[in-house]
């Protein structure tokens, strides 16, 4: 049995094994999603991992963990999701989902082409919708509970990552509005909130942020050049100290299974920093303390974005 860090053994003792419960998990393959996947099946519930290939679905697949062909924007397979679910052999109850999916690709908001706008749009925010609609009955059925991976992003929106953080917000309006139509139905809505975490995403969203600028017309260089660059050298400085991936997954797992959880929980000291600063402080001075944090990266400075490095999106 997998027993993942951040799990004790006396938490497990005050939470006996589920294993006639099922959990969904979403965007399973790696990084958060693959670490709550692990966490869950410790605890003895049986996880459908949402996966996109076969060589994700080797990768994951586990004992108490069932890879499930899920790409949230394809609604066949949100839809085989929910018969998966209906025709359970064992006829377990689905207790939690957590909505965990999404992609990221950053850029100022006059570059990022419309095109990844959307994309963006429909992984992060119409695909958990899709998935939430098919599967909220059999969650009325159990009084189970939903779990919206959101993001400091969600609340706090940083320069270059507009498109990003405008998924997350509208993820948080979404959840809000959600927890408030189904208390009533005995569902539970959590938002999780992470910061910097040490994923596969994150890692490779600084490349595809270098290769958009790389692409920039000459004036997009000049006006953004050395913001695109500072940011993306700032955020891969902070993810070398950041969460482990194996850590945010257990705290979710906790989060999933508390018998009375809070409406939202941050993930990382970060989240926990720039969440009330940018709730408590006027916008005007959150983004003075922001400028002052990239000192070097004024427009019209010398801005030829650096090379575009390796890495696409999964």
């Amino acid at each position: 049995m997998i027993r993942p860090s951040g799990v004790s053994r006396k938490y497990r003792r005050k939470n006996p094994r589920k294993s006639d419960e099922l959990v969904v998990v979403s965007g399973a393959s790696s990084g958060i999603g693959a670490a709550t996947a692990r966490a869950l099946a410790s605890m003895g519930y049986h996880v459908l991992a949402g996966v996109r290939t076969d060589s994700e679905a080797e990768a994951v697949r586990a004992e108490g963990i069932e890879p499930v062909t899920l790409d949230i924007t394809v609604p066949e397979h949100v839809q085989a999701l929910a018969r998966r679910i209906a025709d359970d052999p064992e006829r377990r109850a689905l207790r939690v989902l957590v909505n965990n999916a999404g992609m990221e690709i950053n850029a100022p908001v006059e570059v990022l082409p419309l095109a990844l706008w959307r994309e963006q749009f429909e992984v992060n925010l119409f695909g958990h919708i899709s998935v939430i609609q098919q599967l909220l009955p059999f969650l009325r059925r159990s009084r189970g509970r939903i779990v919206n991976i959101s993001s400091v992003g969600g609340v706090a929106a940083l320069p270059v990552f507009g498109a990003y953080a405008g998924t997350k917000f509208a993820l948080e309006a979404a959840s809000d509005s959600l927890r408030r139509e189904v208390s009533a139905h005995g569902v539970q809505v959590v938002v999780v909130q992470p910061g910097g975490v040490r994923t596969e995403m994150a890692a490779r969203s600084g490349g595809l942020s270098l290769q958009l600028a790389a692409a920039m017309s000459t004036e997009h260089q000049h006006l953004y050049g050395r913001l695109i660059n500072a940011t993306v050298a700032s955020n891969a400085a902070f993810l070398e100290r950041a969460l482990p991936a194996a850590k945010a997954g257990a705290k979710i797992a906790r989060v999933a299974t508390r018998r009375r959880p809070r409406a939202r929980y941050t993930l990382g000291t970060d989240a926990a920093f720039i969440i009330p600063l940018n709730r408590f402080l006027p916008a005007r001075l959150t983004d003075t303390i922001l400028t002052m944090s990239h000192r070097s990266r004024k427009p019209g400075s010398s801005s030829t974005p650096a090379p575009a490095s390796a890495g696409t999106p999964s």
